[in-house]
Order: C-alpha cells, then sequence, then structure tokens
C-alpha cells in the first residue's frame, strides 16, 4: 500500500504550501521560457480551468511530481519500457495546446525504468475524478475500479500473442472520430508497418449508470493490458534494440501477477491511491483557481498581488438531474426517474431521512401512485383500514355524517382509503430508493443558491462544493430555500391556526374512541382528528385551533391554556381526549396562494415548494406523488435536451388540478370551523348526505382526470 503519511500530508497539509508547490510546477513544466507571457497563461487557465479531469489529465507533471511521494509495497524489479504522456506502453498520447489536436506516438523516453502500476494508477485515477463528476458515490466508483483491475490482471494471464495493434469495438453511446497519424521517418520493426491508431471521444454524459462504467472500464482494462504486454518496439534502428525477446516484457508481469495475494494487494494498492489521488486533484484543482488566478488579471506568478478567481472558474462536479429534498416528493421523484433508467442524484440537508410527524390520510389517488411505483403493498402492509370517515360535533358529541369507504368505495375508486404513519411511508419510499443503483443519497446537503447558465445550472452549496445541472428539482418544502429563484412570493403565510398532534399507544384509548374510523370532532375555529395507525398498534390526535395571535419568536401564541379555552367547551369525549394530545410540540398551520409557474430555466418546483396546502383535505402527500409521476413522465416524453417542454406539460398538467385542491383544502377548513347559522346550514348538509355517494370526490380520487379541472 503506498504510504499513507505521505497521502495524508498533501490531503490535509498547508494550503498555501501546496499552492506554493503547485505554481512551481506549472511554472517549471508547463511555461519554461514564457513564464511572463500573460497570453500564454490566459489561454492555458482556461483550458484548464474546465474541471480537475483536464487539470491533471494534461499535466502529466503534476501526476509525476505526486507520484513521488508514493512508495509502493507492491514493485517489479525488472524493468518495463518506455511510458509516454498517457503511460501506455511504449506509446505516447497526448493533447497538444498549440494545434487542439491529440496526437498518437511511439516514443522513447529518457527514463526507460517505470513500473508498470503508475499506467494503471493514471487510468483509475481519471475513472474516478469523471466518475466523480458525473455523480458517482465512492461506493460504485470502487466497484467500477475493481472490475478494471481485475480485468486487466484477467487479461494479461490469457494473453498469448499480442498484436501489434488492437482494433477496440465502440459501444453505440460513444461518439466515434477517427485520426491517424503517420510518424515521419519512423517506422516500427514490425514488418515495416506504419504506425496508426483509431482515436475514440467518448460522450461520458451517456454514461450514467454503473454498470456502462463497468463495461467501458473492463474494454479499457482489456486495451491497457494488450498494450503493455506486447514486445518491445523501438523507433530507433534496429541494431540499438535494447530487448529483442517478443515476450520480454509480458513475462514479466504475468510473474509478477502470479500470486493470488499480489493480485490482491495491487487492487486495493490502485483503488486506494486512485481515490485519494482524485481528492488530491480536486483539492488542487479548486485551490488553485480560487486563490491563484483572476480569469482577466495577471501580475505574474508571485501570490501576492493575486486576485480571486471568479465563481464560474471554481471546480463544480457535473450531474444530470439534483433532487433536492428528501422528503416524499424528492424521494418519489428521485424513484419514478430510476424506474424509467434515468441516474438521479438527491440531497437531504439533514443528517438522516426522517419525518416528524405523526399520522397521514391516504386516498385512493395517493394509492394509484405508490402502486405504479411498486411500493403499495409495503405501505398497507403497516397501514389501517378504516371503515368510515365521520363527521361529529365537537360541541354536542353528536353524529352528524360519514363517507363509507367500504366495497363500493373501492369499487368505485378502485383503492382503499388508509391511514399510515407519516414515517412508515417516507421509510418505503427511502428503502426503495436506497435499492436501486440509480439513485444516489446524500444527506447533510444544505443547497444556498443557484446560479442559471445558458445550458446549465449551477447548484451551490453550505459547505461550498458546487453541481453543474442540466435540470433541478426543488422538493423541499413548504420552507423552500430555492423557491425564490422562480418566484419570490416572501415567506409562507400564517392563518393563524396552530396544531397540536403525536401518536400514543393504542392501549391508552378507550373504545369509545372509535377505533376503526377516521373521526373529525368539528366546532368553531377549532376541530379534532382520530384514526389509529401503524397496524392499530397506535392512535393518532391532531388539535387544531385559530390562535388570538399570530405565530412569532415569542412563546406567546397558540399557547396550551389557548389550547384548553377552545376545546374545554366541548363534549366529553373531547375534553378527554385533551388529556392524551402531546402539547410539549406545536405547528403553526400555513398557507400559500397558487402560482401560476412553477419552473424556470433548468430549475423546477415539487410538492409543497409548488403549492403547499392546508392539511384539511388530507392531500399534501398525494399531490406531491401526483408531481413527481406527471414530471417523469413529461422527461421521458421529451429529454433532457428539451426541458422547455418537459416544463410545459409538467405545468399545463399539474397546476390547474393543485390549486383546485389547494382551494377544496380552504373551503372545508371554513366547512369544519363554521359557526352561528353557517353550522346549522352545515350539520343539514351533513346529516341529509348519502355515506355511499361519492360524486363529490370523484374529480379526486378517480383514475382519469382532466387537464381542464
Amino acid at each position: 500500500m503506498p504510504s499513507s503519511a505521505s497521502v495524508e500530508g498533501i490531503l490535509h497539509g498547508d494550503d498555501n504550501q501546496r499552492l506554493n508547490y503547485l505554481v512551481q510546477v506549472f511554472a517549471k513544466y508547463q511555461m519554461t521560457g514564457k513564464r511572463y507571457e500573460t497570453k500564454t497563461w490566459h489561454a492555458y487557465f482556461r483550458r484548464i480551468a474546465i474541471n480537475p479531469v483536464v487539470f491533471y489529465q494534461h499535466n502529466h507533471a503534476l501526476f509525476y511530481e505526486d507520484n513521488q511521494s508514493d512508495k509502493d509495497n507492491f514493485q517489479i524489479h525488472e524493468p518495463t519500457y518506455i511510458h509516454g504522456d498517457l503511460h501506455i506502453g511504449q506509446f505516447h498520447y497526448y493533447f497538444d495546446d498549440t494545434t487542439n489536436e491529440r496526437i498518437f506516438q511511439i516514443r522513447q523516453h529518457t527514463k526507460k525504468i517505470a513500473p508498470f502500476t503508475w499506467d494503471l494508477k493514471r487510468l483509475a485515477t481519471n475513472l474516478v475524478l469523471i466518475g466523480y463528476y458525473q455523480g458517482f458515490s465512492d461506493i460504485e466508483i470502487i466497484e467500477i475500479l475493481k472490475a478494471f483491475i481485475q480485468q486487466y490482471i484477467n487479461r494479461v494471464k490469457e494473453i498469448k500473442k499480442i498484436n501489434f495493434f488492437r482494433q477496440n469495438s465502440n459501444e453505440e453511446n460513444q461518439i466515434h472520430q477517427t485520426k491517424s497519424y503517420l510518424l515521419q521517418g519512423q517506422c516500427s520493426v514490425i514488418d515495416s508497418i506504419p504506425v496508426q491508431q483509431e482515436m475514440h471521444e467518448i460522450d461520458w454524459k451517456e454514461l450514467n449508470s454503473v454498470a456502462s462504467w463497468i463495461i467501458l472500464a473492463e474494454q479499457l482494462a482489456i486495451t491497457v493490458a494488450d498494450l503493455h504486454c506486447q514486445s518491445t518496439i523501438s523507433v530507433l534502428p534496429t541494431e540499438k534494440i535494447v530487448e529483442k525477446n517478443p515476450d520480454y516484457s509480458l513475462r514479466i508481469i504475468q510473474a509478477a501477477l502470479s500470486s493470488s495475494d499480489q493480485q490482491y494487494e495491487l487492487i486495493q494498492e490502485i483503488c486506494y491511491f486512485a481515490m485519494n489521488y482524485a481528492e488530491i486533484a480536486e483539492h488542487d484543482h479548486r485551490l488553485f483557481f480560487k486563490c491563484f488566478r483572476n480569469e482577466t488579471i495577471f501580475n505574474g506568478i508571485l501570490m501576492g498581488n493575486h486576485r480571486q478567481m471568479p465563481r464560474s472558474l471554481v471546480s463544480a462536479r457535473s450531474l444530470s438531474i439534483l433532487i433536492v429534498g428528501g422528503g416524499i416528493g424528492g424521494l418519489a421523484t428521485a424513484l419514478n426517474f430510476a424506474q424509467a433508467g434515468i441516474r438521479v442524484r438527491l440531497f437531504e440537508k439533514n443528517s438522516e431521512f426522517s419525518e416528524v410527524g405523526a399520522g397521514m390520510q391516504l386516498a385512493p389517488n395517493c394509492s394509484r401512485v405508490l402502486d405504479h411505483l411498486g411500493i403499495l403493498k409495503q405501505v398497507q402492509a403497516n397501514a389501517v383500514f378504516p371503515k368510515q370517515i365521520v363527521w361529529m360535533d365537537a360541541l354536542s358529541g353528536q353524529r352528524l355524517g360519514c363517507i363509507d369507504l367500504g366495497p363500493k368505495f373501492i369499487e368505485t375508486f378502485k383503492y382503499p382509503y388508509i391511514v399510515v404513519h407519516r414515517a412508515d411511508l417516507l421509510n418505503a419510499l427511502y428503502q426503495a430508493c436506497f435499492a436501486d443503483p440509480l439513485v444516489t443519497l446524500e444527506t447533510n446537503r444544505f443547497v444556498v443558491s443557484v446560479d442559471e447558465r445558458p445550458k446549465s445550472i449551477m447548484v451551490e452549496c453550505a459547505d461550498g462544493t458546487r453541481y453543474d445541472c442540466n435540470m433541478v428539482v426543488a422538493a423541499d418544502g413548504l420552507w423552500s430555500s430555492l423557491r425564490k429563484f422562480v418566484h419570490d412570493d416572501g415567506a409562507p403565510l400564517s392563518v393563524g391556526y396552530v396544531t397540536y398532534r403525536g401518536t400514543i399507544d393504542i392501549s391508552q384509548v378507550s373504545k369509545e374512541a372509535g377505533l376503526e374510523n377516521v373521526q373529525f370532532w368539528i366546532g368553531p375555529d377549532m376541530h379534532l382528528v382520530q384514526y389509529p395507525i401503524r397496524r392499530g398498534e397506535l392512535f393518532n390526535q391532531a388539535a387544531i385551533f385559530k390562535s388570538k395571535r399570530v405565530p412569532d419568536d415569542t412563546d406567546e401564541w397558540g399557547t396550551r391554556e389557548e389550547l384548553n379555552q377552545h376545546f374545554g367547551i366541548g363534549c366529553e369525549h373531547v375534553k378527554n381526549a385533551l388529556k392524551l394530545i402531546q402539547s410539549n410540540i406545536r405547528w403553526p398551520v400555513y398557507d400559500r396562494n397558487p402560482l401560476s409557474k412553477w419552473s424556470h430555466g433548468h430549475l423546477v418546483l415539487l410538492g409543497d415548494a409548488a403549492h403547499p396546502m392546508l392539511q384539511y383535505a388530507g392531500q399534501g402527500a398525494a399531490q406531491a406523488l401526483e408531481d413527481a409521476d406527471a414530471l417523469v413522465s413529461a422527461y421521458k416524453k421529451y429529454g433532457s435536451l428539451n426541458l422547455d417542454a418537459v416544463f410545459r406539460e409538467y405545468e399545463r398538467k399539474r397546476i390547474p388540478r393543485s390549486s383546485k385542491i389547494v382551494q377544496f383544502a380552504r373551503d372545508i377548513g371554513n366547512f369544519a370551523h363554521c359557526d352561528g347559522v353557517a353550522k346549522i346550514a352545515r350539520d343539514a348538509t351533513l346529516k341529509a348526505h348519502d355515506m355511499n355517494d361519492y360524486e363529490i370526490l370523484n374529480w379526486l380520487y378517480a383514475a382519469e382526470q382532466k387537464d381542464s379541472e
């Protein structure tokens, strides 16, 4: 294994020392004789400012210098010959900064002896860097690296006779460009064939799964092994050939890999080196451009007069789709994309994926989307299937009316009405996302800003990391930090109501509480909701009332005293329920007016970030799930290159419906909380309603929805 001290010293060393080292290396190797030519530096900086892959891939001197501090226990004591800039055998492959051409040559180097592990480290490091910038996790990258190195070992062990050139098959997702180069006056000694080689450009963005990367890595390993193990080629007159045995290099490497212990050691060493070196490369790149250069002003290589680089040149990882928010809407969106074969990354600002709250009601339109996602059975395994939704008078205790949820309801809407613990629904979504290799989940990622670019959107997190994304889905809830970049309408609006809620063990509840139903105890400016959850083991309660004060930073709004005042005038059942209500946590109730547009550039809103709604209709989760389904359907239809069409269709389908439900929830709140003459009329309406009449709910729960609704 490499010396941990040297690697750790670079990773955690002083930035000023590291920066000074980088300056000297660039001045020594890249700008010899030109270090004070401003235009030369500017041109060079702009090329390598793209990302750390270019920064190191095109500057082998940096790799070589850092590699000197890497002490290998795994060594080949016999020499292999002639490493070029890309360090593949005797072949020299590099990018010509002057002509912008890729050059492929056979070349003799002054240093003839170098461990062949350098080749694998170089390629493995580039795989790691590119993998990071395509959004792969450490675990996924290590899997790719191990496949690359193991395939190299397998190839070396099976090689018997190596042809001078090997034609590589290209995957369909690669852009094929062929360039042949003839060495003037120099030919190989094998039948005097001019040196030619096909060069392939890879479309890295199309490699969006671990499986496709492993295929590419294994093909790369085969090619590298073939090049390493062919006989020594000389570009000098034939009498000066150093080694005449055509199997010389092959025998050396095969002998070195003969032991399974050595093979394991090689795999571990290169994985360790590549992962750490990629971190060094990214750190150096960020450090160099943050502290050393300004894009338009150059003051020499001394750091005393430097100006900070514009943010546009700070390194950023490349992502296709980023979802911000790990709640129900965010996880559902990630799972929808993954099931469509589309890779996504999701950021959650908290340290874990969890839900604060208790029970929630899932209507048939919600279950329909969960069934489409393949997790309905898992959710239902922890759910309760109530028999009725019952409206009760909180003051008199009188039963006012109900909606039957039995066979006719299920026949009408194809799915039952269920009640669950919020954590159970979230966990089902989380487990499905966690198990899908196309979903990468990250916690402690708080997005603080976004910056629209002509062809992408730059996202910055609180820790300074930045991501260049094709599309960002803001599913970060009621207090969304990204909503303002679409529509800056300020903070959510308090409607003056306060909620006390929580769960208790079912053993604490009397049978008179109605353990088979969802019960709404309604009264003037207040109501109480009760129902069992989690397989009937817990009892969920929520007491909502209108406070005399608007929520603020004090403890004087929505107090326990106000709670008792509102519900103290209730019937005996309501008064008893208060004794079991958790009173240490309260939630103010917020609302927002519907928006006419949910997207801007490459950013789109979803769930409560787009359309928060009062809880009275029990549709918050359902509408976030419907959003996710609609967004991914539009994306599958139009693709990543036509986001305008994706967002237009998504908004056309979802804004009218969700806006109608926002108003519907408000209407239910007004209906439940009325008093006086309005209460008399309401009670009469509920008593007259047929419990098997679902016409009023058909537009909300039915499968077929019209866009115009």
